[in-house]
């Protein structure tokens, strides 16, 4: 049993040096043998330290979404070893899956 990425819309190569250069992703599950689903946000550490510093000038000192995973970058190959490595720490199993309807 592996997980396996999933993109809400085509990750083709303009979606995949777009992601990389904004150093964000959303629109992603990773998706379970059984069916279960689950949504994942990609970010980087300097996407993550502007928007953390965007926020704070705004009065909020935290940066929090559901099932967001920080990378070195944003591309295909981290993304993919990510959700493999944590998969297999057993990281998904806190979460309550979503079914395809």
């Amino acid at each position: 049993m592996s997980p396996k990425l999933v993109f809400q819309f085509p990750f083709d190569e303009l979606a995949s040096y777009e992601a990389k250069a904004r150093g964000y992703l959303s629109h992603a599950f990773v998706e379970f043998d059984d069916g279960g689903r689950c949504p994942v946000v990609f970010c980087d550490p300097v996407r993550l330290k502007q928007d953390l510093d965007v926020d704070g000038s705004e009065g909020r000192s935290f940066i929090a979404e559901p099932g967001m995973i920080v990378v070195p970058e944003v591309t295909r190959e981290f993304m993919k070893r990510a959700v493999e490595s944590l998969f297999e720490q057993g990281f998904f199993n806190a979460f309550k899956m979503q079914r395809e309807k």
